[in-house]
């Protein structure tokens, strides 16, 4: 039984690698391609906060305010699992997760109560098959593709994302994504041509 609960672990890391090569490879070939569908990220974070509530060990906090964006759900799903599982990854008792908009974009912060990412390596942690602590057993340690991945899907839907230091030390992800303009969200509530209610004579 031992054994096969090794083999599965290890079955379920490798399909995982497998997949991000998989997305990395379509990125390169032809870009991202996301869908344009409203997407409440609300409900996204919500969905990653119970999800890690599970985890024994790790607290997760999120302060979140409802917040729609145009995207691909799938994508920023992936993208905000990653930044979750990397928190809790080397969070040493807590994660905060906030959701917030300001001006004309979405602000999503990921932060953990870690041993934070040195400002000579905030850059290098959205390369491809990079780890930052060559050390630690490859079982714990993850592929170096997770915020690679991240990294595409966030500048595929016109954000940014950036990493700095937390207040507890820990670091801080820090991902921003345009709001749809007004003039977007009136042109989607408008019924088509044919439907439209003759107005006012």
């Amino acid at each position: 039984p031992a054994s096969v609960a090794i083999l599965q672990g290890e079955t379920g890391r490798i399909g995982h690698i497998v997949a991000d090569l998989l997305l990395l490879a379509r990125v390169d070939e032809r870009g991202l391609a996301p869908r344009s569908e409203d997407v409440d990220l609300d409900d996204l974070v919500d969905a990653e906060r119970r999800r890690g509530a599970a985890r024994p060990g790790i607290n997760i906090r999120a302060q979140v305010h409802p917040v729609r964006v145009r995207g691909d759900r799938r994508q920023l799903a992936r993208a905000l699992r990653n930044l979750v599982d990397n928190a809790m990854q080397h969070a040493r008792s807590t994660v905060e997760i906030h959701l917030w908009a300001q001006d004309d974009s979405a602000h999503l912060q990921v932060a953990d109560d870690g041993p934070g990412i040195p400002q000579a390596d905030r850059d290098r942690v959205f390369e491809r098959f990079v780890r930052l602590e060559p050390s630690r057993p490859r079982t714990a340690g993850g592929s170096g593709l997770g915020l690679a991945i991240v990294w595409e899907i966030v500048t595929g839907h016109a954000g940014t994302v950036t990493v700095g230091e937390a207040k507890g030390g820990g670091a801080t992800f820090h991902v921003t994504l345009p709001l749809p303009s007004a003039a977007d969200r009136i042109s989607r509530r408008r019924p088509p041509d044919g439907n439209r209610h003759p107005g006012p004579s």
